[in-house]
């Protein structure tokens, strides 16, 4: 009976050993990490010159970031205008105002690249109003404000509710002007644009400038 018994113990370690490897894939999906995807508030101020270059151009959006690296960018771009296709292509790169120095350092690789490739080269710089970073710089703002109010009035009962005198004071006072932030973007191609050029805020330089 005892070796019955030990002979039963031996078979359960052999079971229980033989199901553990199975449980291998399951955990692997744990481990699993989806990618981030790019954020939409980036592209939105672009939509509309994209839209209107859409029935003539292949216009890619490219944003640059702090995290980009330089050389992935300019490939990505590069492979973009030297592609064959139907239409025209155009890149736009665009960036944040923090991130407008790496931005012009990527313009200026993949202008090198298009140089090598014996391509000509057509970018056309332009402002726009970046409403996100308008946006965050008002409620920080605002936030400092509200804190400052606060601290101001801390000083009383401790009641917690505002006097009549300073709801009196913000109801009348004008409202803080609304900041606009401005930051560059950059339309890129080996021919012409003339729907870019004919814009009167778009400064436009070409490799067809400096050829005798």
């Amino acid at each position: 009976m005892a070796a019955d018994a030990r002979a039963d113990h031996g078979t359960k370690k052999r079971k229980t050993g033989e199901a553990a490897p199975a449980q291998g894939p399951k955990s692997a999906k744990k481990h699993r990490v989806t990618q981030p995807q790019p954020s939409s508030s980036l592209v939105e101020p672009h939509e509309a010159v994209l839209a209107q270059l859409a029935p003539h151009y292949d216009a890619l959006p490219v944003s640059v970031i702090s995290s980009t690296p330089i050389g992935k960018r300019t490939a990505y771009v590069t492979r973009h205008l030297l592609a064959t296709a139907d239409k025209p292509r155009v890149a736009l790169l665009y960036a944040r105002t923090t991130d407008v120095c790496k931005l012009i350092t990527v313009v200026e690789q993949c202008k090198r690249v298009l140089g090598e490739e014996g391509k000509s080269w057509y970018q056309y710089n332009q402002l726009f109003t970046s409403q996100s970073e308008a946006k965050k710089r008002d409620v920080i703002e605002e936030t400092v404000l509200e804190r400052n109010s606060q601290d101001s009035h801390g000083d009383g009962d401790g009641d917690g509710f505002e006097t009549m005198g300073s709801r009196f004071e913000r109801a009348v006072a004008p409202r803080p002007p609304t900041h606009v932030c401005k930051s560059m973007r950059v339309f890129l191609a080996v021919g012409p644009v003339p729907e870019l050029k004919a814009k009167d805020d778009i400064t436009l330089q070409s490799s067809d400038e400096t050829k005798p």
